[in-house]
Formats: structure tokens, sequence, C-alpha cells
């Protein structure tokens, strides 16, 4: 009798090198995009006086805003999207050799590959538009390293969660069911984001970076200890992941991003008074408070890029990280217009329920226009008189970003253009709150 050796198996759904080489449309696209990428390096000397104009290269908030963009790598990452599993797959992952937490092992390993490709890249780009030394080429890569790794021994436990406050208690098994950011997550972006703001403002100089860069290396140690691996994350876990990809698949999908708006965890205790506007808005900003180490940290990016790269406009530097950090708290205006049994619950005009959002809004934008205004003067720079009018402008196109109506796929509105047709009025839709932002900063940018 002969017997046969067992097949090794594959995992389900999954190509080598995640098809990439199999001449497919991703294959070609990510092609085409490495090789647009890296002719960047060829054209340094047109690209200096685009970034750094004709004066000398801070080269310490340069490296700060390396630090920054690492910070901002480090907390998309602890949003922990790949751990997810299709329901199918995962039915016959039950009964096949293959381990599920092999499936999230090596999605981590993706995403975290992406994430210290792209901040690799960055750094690399500066540094040679800027004409580095081997010190600070050094320094850049000692900060991309230990940050790196600090994310990955983060990342790859579950998040965790102190106290008894709300989202305390999540059910047995679900670790991914408290608020993004809660517990000592949002805790290490943002020290990593206050370190970037040191040295860009203090001047550190390249040794005393590659110093910085070993104690983010030796934190690496504590954090990859508490909580769960998410290697062992249950089929709820999972499942909860596959639901959040569909609904980002489908956002993308029909070119509705107002899906993606963040929910708000429960706010307060149970209260019997009348729900009014105000009350409203100003529950499900505080529902979103798990935004503002976020919002602190784009505030600290604006303006180590202001001293980075002098040649980019304030205005845009502040309108675009003010619509940036502001945008997550307008989500509960668009809840409310997305769906409009709500509104009619409340009993309330549709223009006052805009006027108490703007009102709790533009309180938030106050807040994060004084933190500007502080680490501007900390900073040592200043940003022009008109720039800071870019910050109720965002607020303005948030209101209305998120009080944009269901797409209209009926007429899309094909125009020629040199790039071939374009759907001129589901991009007319698309991007509603972005067109008021993008003609008011041009308009202060001129004024300047």
């Amino acid at each position: 009798m002969v017997t046969l050796a067992p097949r090794r198996m594959r995992i389900p759904g999954r190509k080598r090198f995640g098809g990439i080489f199999s001449g497919d449309t991703a294959g070609f696209v990510f092609l085409f995009g490495f090789g647009f990428l890296f002719t960047a390096f060829f054209h340094v000397d047109a690209w200096r006086p685009a970034l750094y104009g004709s004066s000398r290269v801070d080269f310490p908030a340069v490296l700060g805003l390396l630090t920054l963009c690492c910070a901002v790598g480090w907390r998309g990452l602890l949003r922990r999207g790949f751990v997810w599993v299709e329901p199918a797959e995962l039915t016959w992952l039950d009964f096949a050799p293959v381990d599920r937490g092999r499936v999230v092992t090596l999605r981590l390993l993706g995403a975290w590959t992406g994430v210290v490709a792209v901040t690799a890249y960055l750094a690399a780009l500066l540094l040679a538009v800027g004409g580095a030394g081997l010190d600070q080429w050094r320094a850049a890569f000692a900060v991309v390293a230990a940050t790196g790794v600090v994310a990955f021994a983060s990342a790859r436990r579950t998040r965790p969660v102190f106290g008894g406050a709300r989202g305390a208690c999540p059910p047995a098994g679900v670790w991914g069911s408290a608020p993004e950011g809660s517990g000592f997550d949002a805790l290490g972006p943002l020290l990593l984001a206050v370190l970037g703001l040191a040295i860009a403002v203090f001047g550190l100089g390249p040794v005393t970076v590659q110093f910085v860069a070993a104690g983010v290396l030796a934190a690496a140690l504590p954090l990859a200890f508490g909580g769960e691996p998410v290697v062992r994350a249950g089929r709820a876990t999972l499942l909860a992941g596959w639901d959040g990809r569909v609904l980002r698949s489908v956002a993308v999908t029909f070119l509705d991003p107002m899906m993606l708006l963040p929910p708000s965890a429960p706010a307060g205790r149970l209260s019997l008074r009348r729900p009014t506007p105000l009350r409203l808005a100003w529950a499900g900003t505080l529902g979103r408070s798990r935004y503002a180490g976020a919002a602190v940290m784009v505030g600290f990016a604006v303006v180590v890029a202001h001293i980075a790269v002098p040649t980019v406009p304030g205005a845009v530097m502040v309108g675009v990280g003010a619509y940036v950090a502001l945008t997550p708290f307008g989500g509960g205006l668009g809840e409310l217009w997305r769906n409009p049994g709500r509104r009619r619950w409340l009993g309330s005009a549709n223009r006052g329920l805009v006027l108490a959002h703007g009102l709790v809004l533009a309180g938030v934008g106050s807040l994060w226009a004084a933190l500007l205004a502080v680490v501007t003067l900390a900073g040592g720079t200043s940003f022009p008189a008109t720039a800071w009018f870019a910050v109720p402008l965002a607020v303005l196109s948030i209101l209305r970003t998120v009080t944009r109506t269901a797409v209209d796929y009926a007429n899309p509105g094909f125009t020629d253009t040199p790039m071939g047709p374009m759907p001129a009025n589901l991009v007319r839709q698309l991007f509603r709150g972005l067109d008021l932002l993008a003609v008011g900063i041009v308009l202060l940018a001129a004024a300047i």
C-alpha cells in the first residue's frame, strides 16, 4: 500500500508576494508607482528650491518632521485594521492545518512593512533633496528603525484598557471593542510626537537624535508585554475586523467617504432631559474625544513642517492641518444628516442642527488654534496673520462636508479632459467641502 505524503496547504486566498508579480492591474500599479517615486531621486536639484527655497536647510527640523511622520504611521498601525478574516475563509480555517494566527501575522507584517517603507522613503527624499551629510543619514535611519521596532512590538498585542471608565469592560474575547486610541495606545505616538517637536524646536544635533532613537528603541521592551497577542484573536474579533474592512471597501467603491466618519463612544450617564441640538452636539464631541491626541499631533506637525519646509505658504499648512484635525469631531452632524429619522425624532430644524454643531466645532477649533499658537511661539516661528483665518475656514468646510446628501449616481455628468472622460457630477459630490477649503486657501495665500 502506497501512502502519499500530505501536501503542504497554502493560506486560502493568499498569493505569493501579494500578487504584485502576477501581471494583473495591482501589479502594474505597484510597479508604475515604484518607478514614479524612484525617479524623484534623479531630480533632487529641481526639488530643492521647491521644498527649501534659497534658505539654509534646517536639518533638526527635518529630523523632527520625520519623527512626527513616524509617530503618525505608528498610530495608524495601532488601529489594527489587519486583524480580520473573511467569514467563509474563517470557517475553513477551523478545519485546516493552517492556524488563523498565521494569517493575521502575515497581514501585520504587510501593514508594518508598508508603514516603514513610507517613512523610510520620506526620510530618504527629504535628506537627499537637502543634501544631508552622513551624520543626518545615520540619525534618520536610527529614528525610522527604532520607531519601526516599537510600532511592531505594540501593534502585535491587543490594546490594554484600564479602569472602570466607559469602554473599560469589553465583552469576553472581543478585545477590539474598546474605542480607538483608548488606554495607552494613544500615549506612545503622542510622546514620540513631542520628541519630534523637541528635536525641531531645540535644534538637536544628529548625535543627540541617535540617543533619542535609542531611548525609543528601549521603550519597545515594556510595550511588548501587556494585553493579548493579536494572533490569538477570537472569531468575534476577526469578524468585527472584516465588517470594518467591508465598510471601508464599500466607501471607496461608491465614492462615499462619509461612511468612514468615526462613531461616538458612550459619553456621560443616562439623562432623562429632553435632547436638544446643542446637548447632542456636545455629547457627540465628548464621545469622539479619543481623537484629541491625533489633533495635537497634527498641530505639532503643522508647526514643524512650517519650519522644515518654509516654501509652503502658512495658509496651506494651517488650513489642511485644521481640516484633518477637526474632521472627526464633525462626525455627529454627519450621522444626523444621513439619518432623517433621527432628525425627525429630535424635532429640530436642519439650520438649528448645523448652527449647534458648528458652535461646538468652532469651540474645538479655537482650542486647536490656541495650541497651534503656543507651539508656534515655542518654536520661534510665526505664521502670517491671514493664515489664522484658515481655521474658521476649515470649520466651515467641515460643516459643508458632513452635510452632503447621499451620492446621486443617476447623472454622473461625464466631461472630456486631457486624462480622459471624467464624471464631473460625481467628483463635485465627492469633493464637497474640500472645494471651499481649496478656494479659501488660495485666496488667503494670495493675500499675503
